[in-house]
Parts: C-alpha cells; sequence; structure tokens
C-alpha cells in the first residue's frame, strides 16, 4: 500500500464517521421517542373509548397520596367514575349532590372514583378540601384516561355495574334527583 492509498483510506474512514455517528444518533433518538410514547401511560394503553353495555376498560391512576389505584380493586361493586375539572361550572355545581347521594349509598358496595383531568395534585387536593370530597379522588393530569375513553366534555359520569359492564353514561351535571333515577337502582341492596 501506498502512502497516498493511506491517505484516501483514511480519508474515507473520517467521512463514513460522522455519517455513521448522526445515523446511529438518529435511530437512537427514534428508539427513545417510540419508547416514550408507548411508555407514555402504561397503565392507560389498552382502554377502549366508552360503550353503554360493553365491560369498562381496565384502568390505573394514582390518587391524592400517590398510592396506585386499579378499577379492578373495586370489582364485584357498582362504581361512578365522574370525570371533573376544578375550573368547571357545572362539576363544582354537581358535587353536593354526588357527596350526599355517595354518603347516602357507600355502605352498599358503592364507590365514586373522582377523575380529575388535566390539573396538578395540588389543585385537585386544594378543590377536594374545599369541597369536601368524601370519595376516592383520581389524577389524570396528561388527560391519558379521559382521552382515551373518548370524553371531552365535563362532567361525565361513567356507571359501571358490579359486573364491570357499563350501565350508563351521563354527560352534563347530575341535577337533583338524577342519581337517585339513574344510579340507584344498580346498587346492590
Amino acid at each position: 500500500m501506498t502512502m497516498s492509498d493511506d491517505r484516501s483510506a483514511a480519508s474515507k474512514t473520517k467521512q463514513t464517521r460522522p455519517a455513521a455517528v448522526i445515523l446511529m444518533s438518529a435511530g437512537a433518538l427514534i428508539l427513545v421517542v417510540s419508547l416514550a410514547f408507548l411508555l407514555r401511560s402504561p397503565d392507560i394503553q389498552s382502554i377502549s373509548p366508552i360503550r353503554q353495555g360493553q365491560k369498562m376498560s381496565e384502568f390505573t391512576l394514582p390518587d391524592l397520596d400517590g398510592n396506585r389505584i386499579s378499577l379492578s380493586d373495586y370489582a364485584g361493586k357498582t362504581v361512578l367514575i365522574n370525570t371533573w375539572a376544578s375550573w368547571c361550572q357545572p362539576c363544582r355545581a354537581e358535587m353536593p349532590e354526588l357527596i350526599k347521594f355517595y354518603e347516602k349509598y357507600r355502605g352498599k358496595d358503592f364507590i365514586i372514583l373522582a377523575v380529575n383531568a388535566g390539573e396538578t395534585e395540588t389543585t385537585a387536593r386544594e378543590f377536594a378540601e374545599e369541597n369536601g370530597l368524601t370519595f376516592q379522588v383520581l389524577l389524570d393530569s396528561r388527560f391519558s384516561l379521559v382521552d382515551s375513553l373518548g370524553i371531552d366534555s365535563y362532567p361525565t359520569s361513567i356507571l359501571v355495574g358490579a359486573d364491570g359492564i357499563v350501565k350508563k353514561v351521563h354527560i352534563g351535571m347530575f341535577l337533583p334527583g338524577d342519581l337517585e333515577k339513574e344510579v340507584a337502582p344498580f346498587i346492590e341492596n
């Protein structure tokens, strides 16, 4: 090999290194972004939009104390999933009715899971304390669950029977008497 052959080979190696580094970096970036997308909310990945008469998808969200709460934790119970936000006036207006109804039926295998949509733990906690919420508050700060369920207005409530089937989807606030008519018939006595 001549001196010019050595220089030519070295030049080619130097030229391919930057291209290889760029290609490997791009591949690594694509892998990281793909993994981040897939893992952005591992507890919400397989959620289907809500449909009355269909099985409710399993989900897990943190509560105000950081505990991971799953829908399956309440298997065999009637669960009312109420999605809300503190800025939502109808959400605020219906809370006293929800509290009163929950206190009446809480000993009868009935649970309310109040899913805060898109707010911080601090905001949700302040709202819960100000309004004297006595039921479980869950945090969906990235809208992962509500988006996956197809919820785009608040409040929206989903009644899941003890058999895990969606019995009703109520869009908008519950007015006085609505809970007794729509939810109470599904609660085991």
